[in-house]
């Protein structure tokens, strides 16, 4: 590796941690002028930790960053402009009703006409010149919402040009994009390096690392374990480097459908909503954890959303126990059954200032009535709920009058679990549970859907951990760019996840 003087941006000793997680450990990175890295690794490798940090947007617990071997303090997005960094985040940072123009130029200052009127034409002017350097044929006085997902990250882009951005980082930036679509990202990225601009492609997709890039950098775990010559490097090569030269006999296991599943209790058919999900059917039966994996972007809590009836598909259609439920349609998935343990549930789980009491009751109100005729709660009834849940979890709480925000993750958790047991539910979808959650905490996640499947209801178990799923489930369901790639039974390791989720759709 080459010192900070070689270096347009150089990382040195760069740490990170979150509660309970260590995101990013002792990172050490160089970053050239005119050179396309590619930077990969499995889901929580640490490479988005990493990313917020060179963006400003998080800030490091220890180490620097030199730019042109000179320390950066890089507190915020501003900050990372000002040293020539740009991004192009997976989530795209545009105000949907400006125009393109005024999102090129957002944040540099807005060309004037005295000293209130914009110069409008000179604006469109100056942004015209920055899409002609990236060959973009787009008005710059059109609507932004008005782009396709390509024409948006290509805006993103000229913004960072627009700035005199000598370093682009680009995170997933052909999800969603067809192959002509990519092909001329690639020309773009290809011709900025001929300009002199320093490029870091982030990407699942190792085919695109392989072709496109010069240099691969792989994390796992937080840290740096590989600086490659993209030249020295094949297919087999890059996935052993990102999943360990011991994986393939690390967390290996037998998977085997439980000898008393019973009838089938979900099915999904054909299942399309592009571009996050396409033709995707599974099933799942009373008794059986069944596992979902894939890598970030796959279409796995896309799927969840559907079956869950929070999104509408284009096509397909979902079933309980032969049952049809018409997707995108919530109080009918509910009616049916069908449960969703969202990733966020802070957010999406749990109202954070109600107590223990009353997000366990939530979805219940109707049977704590204190009269059939008269909507009146019966507190006397929710309290009484809400300890024998409390029991039954294993929550850690001081009273069921304790507000959810002040619970630990897996506590909180537990209480979104909790509503759902109460309502009765049959199907359980459960996304990320583990996420942010101890060591005894997922002991006790991996038990209760265990529990779950025991009593006969179906369990959904999507994790980006995958040698969790080989440990608690009895299948395991690959999605990869939103199909179906491989349902796995019988001898399943991490490396041969890995293997489905990495390999190409022409394979």
């Amino acid at each position: 590796m080459t010192g900070t003087s070689a270096a347009l941006a150089s990382v040195r000793g760069l740490c990170k941690s979150y509660p309970g997680v260590q995101a990013i450990r002792n990172v050490d990175l160089d970053l050239r002028a005119g050179e396309i890295t590619g930077l990969v690794g499995k889901n929580g490798a640490g490479k988005s930790t990493l990313i917020k940090v060179l963006a400003g947007l998080v800030r490091a617990d220890e180490g620097i960053v030199h730019i042109d071997g000179r320390p950066a303090r890089l507190g915020s997005p501003s900050d990372a402009a000002r040293c020539g960094l740009a991004f192009v985040h997976q989530e795209l940072a545009l105000v949907p009703d400006m125009s393109v123009a005024e999102n090129v130029l957002l944040g540099l200052g807005f060309p004037a006409r005295g000293r209130t009127l914009v110069h409008w034409s000179r604006m469109y002017r100056e942004a015209e010149k920055v899409l002609a350097r990236l060959d973009i044929a787009i008005d710059p006085r059109r609507p932004t919402r008005s782009l396709s997902i390509a024409e948006q990250r290509l805006v993103m882009l000229a913004r960072g040009l627009a700035a005199q951005a000598r370093l682009v980082v680009l995170d997933e930036p052909t999800a969603s994009l067809s192959n002509t679509e990519i092909q001329h990202l690639f020309r773009v990225v290809r011709a900025l390096r001929e300009d002199g601009v320093g490029t870091v492609f982030v990407s699942h997709r190792l085919d695109e690392i392989l072709d496109l890039t010069e240099r691969v950098v792989v994390m796992r775990d937080g840290a740096v374990v590989g600086d490659f010559a993209t030249a020295d490097l094949d297919r087999q090569g890059l996935i052993t480097a990102i999943s360990g030269p011991g994986a393939t006999a690390r967390a290996g296991r037998r998977l085997r459908r439980p000898a008393d599943a019973g009838a089938e209790v979900l099915r999904v058919e054909h299942i399309s909503r592009p571009p996050a999900l396409t033709d995707v059917s599974l099933s799942i039966r009373a008794g059986e954890v069944v596992g979902l994996a894939g890598l970030a972007g796959a279409g796995r809590t896309e799927l969840a959303r559907v079956i869950f009836g929070v999104d509408r598909p284009s096509a397909g259609t979902v079933s309980v126990r032969g049952q049809t439920v018409r997707p995108g349609r919530l109080r009918r998935a509910l009616r049916r059954g069908i449960v969703l343990l969202p990733e966020d549930r802070r957010h999406q789980g749990n109202v954070l200032d109600f107590s223990v009491q009353s997000n366990v009751t939530l979805a219940t109100l109707r049977k704590h009535r204190r009269s059939a005729r008269l909507p009146l709660p019966s507190r006397r009834s929710e309290r009484a709920v809400a300890h024998q849940m409390v029991a039954r979890l294993n929550i850690r709480i001081a009273s069921v009058d304790q507000p959810v925000r002040s619970l630990s993750g897996g506590n909180q958790q537990k209480v979104v679990l909790a509503k759902w047991l109460r309502h009765g539910a049959q199907v359980f979808l459960f996304d990320e549970p583990t996420h942010g959650v101890d060591v005894d905490g997922k002991q006790e996640m991996y038990t209760i859907m265990r529990e779950l499947a025991d009593e006969g209801r179906a369990v959904m178990f999507i994790s980006s951990e995958f040698p969790e799923l080989v440990e608690v489930c009895d299948r395991i369901v690959v999605l990869r760019n939103g199909r179906i790639a491989a349902e796995l039974e019988g001898d399943v390791s991490e490396a041969v996840i890995l293997n489905h989720c990495f390999t190409t759709d022409q394979e």
